[in-house]
């Protein structure tokens, strides 16, 4: 059983992603490295790139049996839009 992580670069992802493999899960990490850092990425698989390529999404789907998604990706410490939100 493989679980995808989705910003597993980041500090919540990656101990999510620890966690897991340290319960005997594979895990696939997806993180496009904007906030996240690679060398946070030391449990499983790692795909750089973003949540919104379908492309990506069908291949990491394709060669691996994700069984979940546990969705950590987010930009964090940005404002989002140019006026009071």
């Amino acid at each position: 059983m493989e679980i995808l992580v989705t910003g597993g670069a980041g500090y919540v992802g990656a101990h999510a992603a620890k966690a897991l493999n340290e319960a005997g899960y594979g895990v696939v990490v997806l993180d496009n490295l904007s906030q996240g850092h690679q060398e946070f990425v030391r449990w499983g698989t790692f795909y750089k790139g973003d949540v919104g390529d379908a492309a990506l999404l069908r291949k990491i789907f394709t060669t691996h049996e994700i069984s979940a998604v546990m969705h950590f990706a987010a930009l964090t410490g940005r404002r989002v839009c140019d006026r009071t939100c």
